[in-house]
């Protein structure tokens, strides 16, 4: 009795071990995986759709499949945490999400017979993209099931195995799986600054009902922020149904020009509760325009009289958030002459740039006219015009008169200088 008490305990000991040691293996199995795609990116089949979804004998078909990049997309660099076995201390390092290299994508048929299967360097798929392929097929003779594999290589990452299954004329029904697709309606282009709406339409194309669907919006600049909610929630849709959602954004002054990305989650289950999540992205294309004005007018000399060469500048300055390209100044309807045309070039935004025109002022009087400004920027050429006014003062008696007489004491003086001398030789 006693050796038998004693021998259980031992063997319920030996179990838990077991057990222990089996578990830590499929913990170890897990995180293996898991540490060879954080460092070698590679793809996964997110959907495939086969069509028509039951063929029969002989007949000609296709299957698209989707395929997903594994790496997340994110807004930052992940953090990279490692203990130092040596020291026991914790050390971090930035990573940036790799892109994935797509070398060879093939259909291997397993009876079926495979049309047009073979795609070959594909390239790169940048986290959180997908793009789909399309295989011909014909469907064999004899009636079943069928699961024609798509092998997909990637460089420096495990290749890829997925069973896509073929109903031939089969009895026996294949479970179908809902297949979301999202439209967006976006401006043609975005100023910074602006507000702008975004339409995103959610379509099940699939053969099920799509649950639980929960849409998440992450702008990828900090220029553009949501205006309502970045979340939404569809309980259910069905088969052939869609779902429209209505989404505004602003956008700040310093948002930076070209198409900033916002990338769109969407997370659901099918049918038999099966997970699945796709990723899309809202391409804003932020366009700048170029604003000109004057900011300043100044002649020299300030104050002008009949008679005085003119050096009239005018500063313009670009008030707008794109560069202003071809900048062209012109006087129009000045009766005064000189050169009345002025070429800048391109001015920044917030900087500016002088028109100087050189001028004669042949007249007196009050004398209006229009500056003409021409430059052009992403959105195409613009014109724009000033009405102005210089004003040219009578040239003064008096200095004539002081000048007159300076004439006569100098003549005078020499006059006197010179008989002086006559008198005393």
């Amino acid at each position: 009795m006693v050796q038998k008490s004693a021998a259980a305990p031992r063997g319920g000991i030996r179990r838990r071990a077991i057990g222990c040691i089996a578990c830590a293996l499929m913990v170890v199995l897990v995180l293996v995986p898991t540490i060879a795609t954080a460092q070698a990116p590679t793809v996964f089949v997110s959907n495939y759709t086969v069509t028509p979804a039951v063929l029969m004998p002989g007949d000609e078909g296709t299957i698209t499949v989707v395929l997903t990049s594994t790496a997340s997309p994110a807004t930052g660099s992940p953090l990279n945490i490692r203990l130092d076995p040596g020291t026991g201390e914790t050390n971090t390092s930035t990573e940036t999400p790799e892109n994935a290299y797509i070398e060879n994508v093939l259909l291997n048929g397993e009876g079926i017979d495979v049309l047009s299967g073979s795609f070959q360097d594909i390239g790169e798929i940048g986290p959180g993209q997908s793009f789909p392929l399309t295989f011909q097929i014909r469907a064999p003779g004899e009636a079943g099931v069928y699961f024609p594999e798509v092998w997909v290589s990637v460089r420096n990452a495990a290749d890829v195995r997925y069973p896509v299954p073929v109903n031939v004329n089969s009895a026996y029904a294949l479970i179908k799986k809902p297949a979301l697709r999202v439209e967006r309606t976006v401006p043609a282009s975005v100023d910074p600054g602006d507000p702008f709406n975004v339409t995103l339409t959610l379509y099940n194309e699939g053969g099920a009902s799509a649950s639980d669907i929960s849409v998440s919006i992450n702008a990828t600049s900090g220029a553009i922020t949501a205006g309502n909610s970045e979340n939404y929630f569809i309980p259910e849709l069905g088969a052939g149904e869609e779902s429209v959602l209505d989404l505004t954004f602003e956008t700040d002054t310093s948002a930076p020009l070209g198409l900033t990305p916002i990338l769109v989650t969407i997370d659901y289950r099918s049918a038999d509760l099966a997970e699945f999540q796709q990723v899309a992205t809202i391409g804003v294309p932020i366009v700048g325009r170029a604003e000109m004005g004057i900011a300043s007018i100044r002649t020299e000399p300030s104050r002008i009289t009949a008679g005085d060469p003119v050096d009239l500048t005018i500063r313009l300055e670009n008030t707008g958030t794109a560069d202003a390209e071809s900048v062209r100044a012109t006087v129009e309807g000045l009766s005064l002459p000189g050169s009345k045309e002025a070429f800048l070039g391109t001015i920044e935004p917030g900087n500016d740039g002088p028109a100087v025109f050189s001028l004669q002022a042949s007249e007196a009087g009050e004398f209006d006219y229009t500056l003409v400004v021409q430059y052009t920027d992403d959105y195409g050429a613009h014109t724009t015009r000033q009405a102005l006014q210089v004003v040219v003062a009578e040239s003064s008696p008096i200095l004539a008169i002081a000048a007159v007489a300076a004439i006569l004491i100098i003549v005078i003086v020499a006059a006197v200088f010179w008989y002086r001398r006559q008198k005393e030789e």
